[in-house]
């Protein structure tokens, strides 16, 4: 027999373990931005270094 408490408990570590995933994710998604900020930044000021190279 299966006992309801088990399911219970597989049922809400299931749902934990999505919510810690997505957690993940979004904390992934946040530092991929602010890193493409950065690079952003970075290239434009190469650029304008460049720009005055060739000047």
């Amino acid at each position: 027999m299966i006992d309801n408490d088990d399911i219970y408990n597989k049922l809400v570590g299931l749902v934990n373990l999505n919510d810690a995933h997505f957690n993940v994710i979004v904390d992934n998604q946040n530092l991929i931005l602010k890193n493409q900020e950065r690079l952003s930044k970075q290239l434009a000021e190469l650029n304008s270094k460049l720009d005055e190279l060739s000047k």
